[in-house]
């Protein structure tokens, strides 16, 4: 009951430091915390693939291009209103992702690895390449902020609650589908394949299903990227978002929520904030992954259970 009771305090004091920070934080702050936001929706559908089907994938950073490009097309070329064009990006990506990636999810290993890497090269180069569609080289630029009614979210602090809004939304449905009968499948899936089938978990269908999710995910933070910095370039989604959605889902553990979201805090502050030591900063990054692979390679909220867990478990 205590432990209940620390949880319910804990949640609280969560949100009301979330509610409060555009309004007590520096709008630089503001503007990381509106990257991370948005980051945790990549970051989070990576989990669905990699932590319950063990295939680790460098494409998702094509897919959040992806669902970014969808969004900023159909405001830019069409008219559409920012708003309407969310599940056309959603659904995009996961067409997109299903069908060049539907049987390659079927392998595994390295050649899945190499498989997604493939991917994300063919999407780089059909956003460069294509320029009737996509302007190529030159981007899309003057994409419109989105607008509820008469409001425009055009400042950080508009955007933040949005991207809260969005990623709250996100954890809310992650938790729901984790705990459902899909989830169960999935969970099975990643413990033993063989006896998944076994009791009826068509495991094909499964792991083509953990793709679609993950991509959903994936555009829905493209869709809100592009309305953010309102500018894109193929460039934005090589396979260096890849790597990075992918270091922080391993840093968070593939198969906690609450702990890619946190890895995603962390790991996007020490970018940003690592910026001072110039060429230095990305061997200062390399090692705090390094010592956090070392530590706590389950996860980072790994570390955190462990010295909270025991005296949690005496008190029930």
């Amino acid at each position: 009951m205590a432990a209940l009771h620390q949880r319910w305090w804990f949640w609280a004091a969560t949100l009301a430091a979330l509610l409060a920070l555009p309004a007590l934080a520096p709008q630089y702050v503001v503007h990381i915390a509106n990257f991370i936001l948005i980051y945790t929706l990549p970051v989070v559908g990576l989990g669905f693939l990699t932590g319950f089907t063990g295939r680790v994938s460098l494409a998702q950073g094509a897919l959040f291009g992806v669902g970014a490009y969808t969004t900023a097309l159909l405001t830019t070329k069409l008219g559409w209103a920012p708003v309407a064009t969310l599940v056309p990006s959603v659904l995009m990506t996961i067409v997109l992702a299903v069908s060049l990636g539907g049987a390659a999810v079927r392998l595994a290993g390295l050649y899945f690895v190499m498989a997604t890497i493939g991917i994300q090269q063919i999407v780089w180069l059909v956003l460069m390449n294509w320029i009737e569609l996509t302007n190529g080289p030159q981007g899309v630029r003057s994409i419109p902020a989105v607008g509820l009614g008469e409001y425009s979210l055009e400042t950080p602090q508009q955007f933040y609650f949005l991207a809260l809004v969005a990623a709250g939304i996100s954890y809310f449905l992650a938790k729901r589908v984790i705990g459902s009968r899909l989830g169960l499948f999935l969970r099975a899936l990643s413990d033993d394949q063989l006896a998944a089938s076994s009791v009826a978990v068509e495991v094909g269908r499964a792991k083509v299903t953990a793709l679609a999710l993950s991509a959903a995910w994936a555009g829905a933070g493209g869709f809100l990227y592009a309305h953010y910095v309102r500018f894109i370039h193929p460039d934005m989604f090589g396979l260096e978002p890849s790597v990075l959605f992918l270091v922080m889902s391993m840093f968070g553990g593939y198969r906690s929520i609450e702990g890619m979201i946190v890895a995603t805090a962390l790991l996007e502050s020490a970018t940003e904030y690592l910026r001072p030591f110039g060429e230095f900063r990305m061997i200062a990054y390399g090692m705090i992954l390094l010592l956090g692979m070392m530590f706590f390679p389950m996860g980072i909220l790994t570390l955190v259970r462990r010295r909270a867990g025991a005296p949690a478990a005496g008190k029930d």
